[in-house]
């Protein structure tokens, strides 16, 4: 077996973000929280999903088929379309929060794309990378 060969195989090659390089870590801090935010929202966002399957399979087991008066009825519907109604809304507030946190994301990472005269693939990319990196999700896409 040749040493060289292995040697170079165990080598690890060092890879150097150019963001990290040229842009200050408090600059650089504010859109790494701002997405880690955004990252953490994708739990509470599945929530809501999760309450409506509970909601149809309640419905379903213990209202279903069933005859009710008139006014129990009216009640029962008012009910659950309040409840899915309450649910509607947290899901907008949600992802009200996160388009928020995900524009601020983007407005910072073209500043420093400018600033710093880093091009935006590349700040998208080692940015993308760091931040799934840290904190999980999709990472960040810049549009031209």
């Amino acid at each position: 077996m040749d040493t060289n060969t292995s040697i170079e195989n165990n080598e690890q090659e060092e890879v150097t973000f150019e963001i990290i390089e040229k842009v200050p870590k408090e600059k650089l801090q504010v859109p790494l929280d701002h997405y880690g935010k955004s990252a953490a929202m994708e739990t509470y966002v599945k929530i809501p999903f999760l309450l409506i399957g509970v909601g149809v399979l309640l419905h379903n087991v213990f209202l279903a088929g069933r005859s009710f008066n008139y006014e129990t009825y009216e009640n029962i519907k008012t009910f659950e379309l309040s409840v899915v109604g309450i649910i509607v809304l947290v899901v907008f507030v949600l992802a009200g929060i996160a388009i928020s946190n995900n524009l601020s994301v983007k407005k910072e990472l073209n500043e420093i794309s400018k600033r710093y005269h880093i091009k935006p693939e590349i700040v998208q990319e080692e940015f993308s990378a760091l931040a799934i990196h840290l904190y999980g999700g999709r990472g960040v896409v810049l549009k031209k």
